[in-house]
């Protein structure tokens, strides 16, 4: 009996400190870093294949659609007015 009780407190003990550890360490890294992205994005415009301007930049990851509309638009008329 005292053995059960004993592995159920540490099992619980464990528990509690995985979870306490992967909520902790993911609060630091929740944003993407925008300016990165946006170099990704221009980068990716130059020197990208055609199939791949297309495509979503690893950078920008978690990135809003919103943002990467702006991102675009500015890239575009960066182009335009050169």
């Amino acid at each position: 009996m005292r053995t059960r009780i004993a592995i159920t407190a540490v099992l619980l003990a464990l528990a509690a400190t995985t979870a306490a550890c992967s909520s902790g360490s993911s609060g630091s890294s929740d944003k993407p870093d925008l300016a990165a992205c946006k170099a990704a994005m221009k980068e990716q415009d130059k020197y990208g294949s055609k199939s791949e301007q297309g495509k979503r930049p690893d950078a920008c990851d978690g990135v809003d659609t919103k943002t990467m509309d702006q991102y675009t638009q500015e890239i575009f008329d960066d182009q335009t007015t050169k």
